[in-house]
């Protein structure tokens, strides 16, 4: 495996130096960014393993910069570590996509200890055939492990909800309509009704979706059916 690459987002020049000492010293390589701007350009133009995001950042505030990588489909894990430690923070951090929360001032221990949880964690969902991890909004849902998120909550799926989820994914972008969702999700033949679709989306939705009654990823497509996307 090629030598684990990380962006450390962080514009405190003292702080930033100590990180990358402590991550280059563990054998990582490291990319550094002092402002949102440029994290977000490299976050969106590179491929690291594990981005390191501080959120109070010139430019671009780190929070819009995890929003933005999130929206454009980004999956790299995300550690956010900031001096905002208030619950409303790291609960919005979590609503936007981030994986790990590290409060500063914190111990070079502590928080090389979290990069390589994080590390070994992308490592193995990458490792058992692909990444089957879908991000959208606030929400993280896992098919594999069948399990799913939205910020920092846990939210139970049934089976079908996750077979429909995957199917809309599969298919993003697309209008789809209800008698092609029940042919890929209920199956071929299946005696179920429209009815039916439209109750798993509802549920979806009710689960999934910031505001369920206006929704922005698991839309209605007027006389057709269903669109999913993973950008507003």
């Amino acid at each position: 495996m090629r030598e684990h690459r990380i962006l450390l987002v962080e514009d405190d020049a003292s702080i930033r130096e100590a990180m990358a000492d402590a991550l280059r010293s563990e054998g990582y390589d490291v990319t550094e960014a002092t402002d949102g701007a440029r994290a977000l350009a490299l976050g969106l133009s590179t491929d690291p393993d594990l981005i390191v995001l501080d959120l109070m950042l010139p430019s671009m505030d780190g929070l819009e910069v995890l929003r933005r990588l999130r929206e454009d489909a980004v999956e790299t894990p995300i550690l956010v570590v900031t001096a905002r430690g208030l619950e409303q923070d790291k609960l919005k951090g979590f609503a936007l996509g981030a994986d790990d929360y590290i409060v500063k001032p914190f111990s070079l221990a502590e928080f090389l200890a979290r990069v390589a949880s994080r590390l070994k964690a992308w490592d193995r969902e990458r490792g058992s055939g692909g990444r089957r991890t879908l991000r959208f909004g606030g929400a993280i849902v896992d098919f594999t492990a069948r399990t799913a998120r939205r910020g920092d909550q846990p939210v139970s799926l049934t089976p079908q909800e996750y077979d429909l989820l995957s199917f809309l994914a599969s298919h993003e972008g697309k209008a789809l309509s209800r008698a092609a969702i029940l042919d890929g999700v209920w199956g071929v033949g299946s005696e179920t009704t429209h009815r039916v679709v439209d109750n798993a989306m509802l549920n979806l939705r009710k689960k999934l979706e910031a505001e369920p009654a206006r929704p922005v990823h698991l839309r209605s497509v007027r006389g057709i059916g269903y669109r999913f996307t993973r950008k507003p």
